[in-house]
C-alpha cells in the first residue's frame, strides 16, 4: 500500500505551507496580499465545486505564484465511495483545474487525510502524489491564534509540509509572525512541488 508523503528529505532551507478547502472569498485575497508582502509562495489544495463558484478568485490565487493542487470536487469521504464514484472526484477536479488554470494539479490531498484502495488506484491513473504533514487543528474551534502560531513554528526544521485551512482567520492572523520565525531560522517558504524538486 502506497503511503502519503509527510516531509521531504532535502539540502535546501525550504518548507511547505499548504492550505485546504479554498477559494474563500473572505480570505483568499488576504492571503494573496500577505504573501507578496512578504515574498512567500504556498501550495492551496482547492475543491472543485468552490473553484467553479469562485474561478476569478481562483485564477488570482494562482496568478500570484502559488500552487494549486487538488482536493477533490466535494470534500467527500473517499473510503465511503466506490471505485467510479472517487475516479469521478479526482478527474473531474484534475480536468476541471487543468482548464481554469492551463496546467493540470501535480499534487492531491484527500479530504479528511483519508485514503483507500481506490484513491490509491485513482491516484495512480494519475500519477499524483498523495500530500500529508505536520497538523495541529488550526481548523479547531477553540484555536486561538497564540497556540496556531507556537505550534506550527516550534519544531520546525527543512523538508517540513504543514497543513493548514484558507479559511480561518486566526491562521491569517498568525501568518505573519509565523514568517517571522522561520525566517529568522533561515527557512524559505516554497510550494510543495518546489520543495519535492528539492529533494536528497
Amino acid at each position: 500500500m502506497p503511503t502519503p508523503i509527510h516531509h521531504v528529505k532535502t539540502d535546501k532551507p525550504y518548507i511547505a505551507l499548504t492550505f485546504d478547502d479554498g477559494p474563500i472569498p473572505e480570505t483568499s485575497p488576504q492571503w494573496i496580499e500577505l504573501f507578496a508582502k512578504h515574498d512567500c509562495k504556498a501550495t492551496f489544495f482547492d475543491l472543485g465545486n468552490k473553484v467553479i463558484a469562485e474561478p476569478n478568485l481562483a485564477q488570482d490565487v494562482f496568478a500570484a505564484g502559488h500552487e494549486i493542487g487538488n482536493h477533490s470536487m466535494t470534500h467527500p469521504h473517499l473510503p465511503e465511495l466506490s471505485l467510479s464514484e472517487v475516479r469521478e472526484q479526482l478527474v473531474d477536479c484534475q480536468k476541471l483545474f487543468e482548464d481554469t488554470f492551463g496546467i493540470a494539479p501535480k499534487v492531491f490531498r484527500a479530504p479528511f487525510g483519508e485514503h483507500s484502495d481506490h484513491v490509491w488506484t485513482v491516484l495512480g491513473e494519475l500519477g499524483l502524489p498523495a500530500i500529508m504533514g505536520k497538523s495541529y487543528s488550526d481548523w479547531a474551534p477553540d484555536a486561538t491564534v497564540e497556540a496556531i502560531t507556537e505550534n506550527y513554528t516550534k519544531d520546525t526544521v527543512a523538508g517540513d509540509i504543514y497543513i493548514l485551512h484558507t479559511w480561518q482567520v486566526k491562521t491569517l492572523e498568525a501568518m505573519p509572525e509565523m514568517i517571522r520565525r522561520y525566517k529568522a531560522r533561515g527557512l524559505q517558504l516554497v510550494t510543495v512541488s518546489e520543495l519535492m524538486a528539492a529533494a536528497k
